[in-house]
């Protein structure tokens, strides 16, 4: 059984539901056992559900006993529905195929997706039985701005504006067909985002990054115009990149690798941190 999480019960759940998220096993994205998002973070995301409409937690009880908590978000402007921070302790199937029945009853038509570590074997199990498309299976890197040291900028990589844009466009309409950040929604909210584009043997590429609160970033896509893998473009990109955030203050750097990327290859001698493998679905309801 739901039920929607009364704020006057609040306190008497948060701690049970933190102890299960940093479980890979029983929780969701976003994840707090990467080095980076702390516990408060946990209860300040999670109590800010009660001021937003649309933001929601249900838990999912059996036999009159709390199971799970589930956490999800709606953006109905882009009609987007995210499970992010949620867990369950046990009949996951079960707590996914209510919660599945009560979203589509709420919000028919609307994208829904769902992200969670590999070892969480029972949320990928019950996602391909219900019918979701799989978008993702990246691993999960931290970086940590405190313990790194900049180099000097390359000049030839170059910060993408208004006045550029379009050479950023040219690279990542290559990508963007199953990104929610297309070409579009990127410049409406160009202030929002670091971008930078650079070339190597004719070939360009871009990394594009956002940032959050308390100095928190993450990169959304770093990659070339022909799909292949160029170690000295990406090095060049992700340097000028990290050097920029720290210039910005960043503190810490979130960033997901293909399984397949070469690239994982070079990530520790970046100085980032694996945290584990990522698993993304969607589908429509």
């Amino acid at each position: 059984m739901l039920t929607p999480l009364q704020e006057k019960d609040f306190d008497k759940y948060v701690n049970f539901a933190y102890e299960l998220a940093l479980d890979p096993a029983r929780t969701f994205y976003h994840v707090y056992f990467d080095g980076i998002k702390t516990k408060a973070d946990f209860i300040a995301k999670a109590r800010r559900t009660f001021t937003r409409p649309t933001e929601e937690i249900l838990l999912y009880q059996e036999d009159g006993a709390v199971e799970g908590w589930l956490y999800y978000f709606y953006q109905p402007e882009d009609r987007y529905l995210q499970l992010a921070s949620s867990c369950v302790r046990r009949n996951m199937a079960q707590a996914l195929e209510e919660l599945s029945g009560y979203l589509a009853e709420r919000y028919p038509g609307c994208d829904w997706w769902v992200g969670f570590p590999a070892e969480n074997r029972e949320a990928e199990a019950w996602a391909k039985g219900a019918g979701f498309r799989q978008f993702d299976d990246a691993q999960n890197y931290s970086f940590f701005f405190d313990r790194y040291g900049p180099v000097p900028d390359d000049p030839s990589v170059e910060r993408i504006t208004e006045e550029n844009f379009e050479k950023f466009q040219r690279i990542h309409r290559t990508i963007e067909a199953d990104m929610f950040w297309n070409c579009r929604r990127v410049r409406e909210k160009l202030s929002e985002w670091t971008i930078f584009v650079a070339e190597e043997d004719g070939v360009a590429g871009e990394i594009m990054a956002t940032s959050f609160k308390d100095g928190m970033y993450e990169i959304f896509a770093l990659c070339c115009e022909d799909g292949n893998y160029h170690e000295g473009l990406y090095r060049r990109l992700l340097t000028r990149f990290l050097n920029e955030g720290k210039r910005q203050g960043a503190k810490y750097l979130t960033f997901f690798v293909g399984t397949d990327d070469e690239m994982n290859r070079i990530m520790p001698a970046l100085g980032f941190q694996l945290v584990g493998r990522y698993l993304g679905y969607q589908k429509k309801i």
